[in-house]
């Protein structure tokens, strides 16, 4: 979908952070609008994230995770794929877990990689 308004003077809405769904086929789809998202997988941008740790929160503007997104609507829906903590067990090394407030207002964690943290928070 296109952009207009706004984002085109370099105002950008906070991206909308959504729990992964599947459909009965087990194939990624967008919780809002049910629209397949598995070409999107991969590393996404969450705009204005609503991080937990408060050194984080501060210290991001933009957060890298990787999940999918669904750009059929007016604003970014991403879906990250969760982790198992701040070890994120079972994901690629480099990676890190952090917590953030999904759309739903439950804390999970989500897998940023690891420099990103390190680099802005001592």
């Amino acid at each position: 979908m296109s952009r207009t308004g706004l984002e085109r003077f370099g105002v950008v809405s906070p991206t909308v952070v959504r729990e992964p769904t599947r459909d009965s086929e087990g194939i990624p789809v967008c919780p809002a609008c049910s629209h397949p998202v598995v070409k999107s997988k991969g590393s996404q941008r969450i705009e204005k994230p609503d991080l937990v740790h408060v050194a984080l929160a501060a210290a991001f503007d933009e957060l890298i995770t990787f999940g999918w997104r669904c750009e059929r609507h007016p604003y970014d829906i991403v879906l990250p794929m969760r982790v198992g903590g701040e070890d994120a067990s079972a994901f690629v090394d480099g990676w890190t877990g952090v917590q953030i407030r999904f759309s739903d207002e439950h804390v999970r964690h989500v897998a940023t990689p690891e420099r990103e943290v390190s680099e802005r928070v001592e």
